[in-house]
């Protein structure tokens, strides 16, 4: 983590104590991970090479072929491991494959993720297609939400899932739990646990397969005639509530807030890396500076910083708003138009999709990742980003 540590902030942004605490526990927290970031296009690990600690890779393609004696967080449109992580691996990306060891737990979402190496201890599984190849094995329980599931080697656990389809055709040693639209056991499926899912239609079950416990049916949840209209109530109150968060921040920091897009749009990486850090280390270093005070005084700097994240993380969404907003607008030669117009524009959009199942879930992670960097890489630098003073916004 020195790598980011060593680097100089400039003056200027935010200013007096508030500032310096959110700085000093992003500083503090990044040297506590004790992690390696890379960012780029590419990030390899390549072939014979060793990561002695934790590592963050960020970018397009994520290539791990050699050994990384921590835990690895990737964020990237492709995620491959087919070396060796002696730790926990947690991603989000496009495309998503383990065909090497994880000797800790996997926790991936993605469109498609594939385990068809070793994972030893838990998959947490979330894409529209998970599929745990034959060759594989996880050794403790597979948690997943897909549209299409597949588990096609050994699992040492149960197995909890929500899925459309749903296919077992390997050994589970525990129980497995599915709330399902089919589910399917083939000849090679063998249950060491209860069977208990809820579907409309009921399991089925080759003859070569087989429950070691009860199976149990349980029909399917009650979903109200008002769906559709309680959805888009809470679509607008979402929408209306970023709305009002962005407005203020326009009205009472404009400069600030025409920079923070303007920073993530020639900053991507750099944003998502800082995004990650702060994501991760501010509640651990906000607690242990509130726990610190209740020995020595100023335990109200924990819950100071503590605030100060908690609106950061919801400043996320007007943020990237305006940066989709703003982005949409200059495709369509509409450079001159207001911010506010583009704030709204683009809450619309984020606040539609991020109410998508699975799907919605990676894009508030994405939105918290690349907004929470932009806010402190902004705050952090007092001048304006180059290129962004060419001429003034209109609010």
């Amino acid at each position: 983590m020195s790598r980011l540590t060593n680097r100089s902030i400039h003056r200027g942004g935010l200013s007096g104590g508030l500032l310096a605490v959110a700085l000093l526990s992003v500083l503090m927290s990044a040297e506590a991970l004790a992690a390696e970031v890379r960012q780029g296009d590419v990030v390899t690990v390549g072939p014979g090479e060793t990561v002695e600690e934790d590592l963050y890779a960020f970018g397009d393609t994520v290539l791990i072929q050699g050994t990384v004696r921590g835990d690895v967080l990737a964020i990237a449109n492709k995620v491959d491991i087919s070396g060796t992580v002696q730790g926990d691996v947690m991603s989000m990306a496009a495309d998503f494959r383990v065909s090497g060891q994880v000797q800790g737990s996997v926790r991936s979402a993605a469109e498609t993720v594939v385990v068809a190496g070793q994972v030893r201890e838990d998959g947490v599984l979330a894409g529209r297609l998970v599929r745990i190849d034959p060759g594989a094995r996880v050794g403790r329980d597979v948690f997943l939400a897909a549209n299409e599931a597949e588990l096609q080697a050994p699992v040492g656990g149960e197995v909890q899932a929500a899925a459309a389809a749903l296919t077992v055709g390997a050994p589970v040693s525990g129980s497995l739990r599915a709330e399902v639209g089919t589910l399917q056991l083939t000849d090679t499926a063998s249950i060491g646990g209860s069977l208990r899912y809820r579907s409309e239609r009921e399991v089925e079950i080759a003859s070569g397969a087989s429950v070691a416990g009860p199976v149990e049916r349980l029909s399917p949840r009650e979903r109200g005639r008002a769906g559709p209209v309680w959805y888009f109530i809470g679509w607008v109150r979402w929408l209306v509530g970023l709305f009002a968060l962005g407005l203020l921040l326009v009205l009472l920091t404009p400069d600030f807030a025409r920079r923070v897009p303007a920073t993530l749009r020639q900053s991507p990486w750099r944003s998502l890396g800082w995004g990650a850090v702060v994501l991760v280390g501010t509640p651990i270093v906000a607690a242990l500076i509130f726990a610190l005070g209740m020995l020595l005084g100023g335990w109200w700097i924990g819950l100071l910083a503590l605030g100060l994240y908690a609106l950061a993380l919801a400043l996320c969404f007007p943020v990237v708003g305006m940066f989709i907003g703003r982005w949409l607008l200059d495709r369509f030669g509409k450079a001159g138009t207001p911010l506010l117009l583009a704030l709204l524009l683009g809450l619309a959009l984020l606040t539609l999709v991020g109410r998508v199942p699975v799907l919605g879930a990676l894009i508030v992670l994405a939105t918290l990742l690349f907004g929470l960097g932009a806010l402190v890489l902004t705050a952090a630098s007092g001048r304006r980003p180059p290129g962004a003073a060419a001429r003034p916004q209109p609010a």
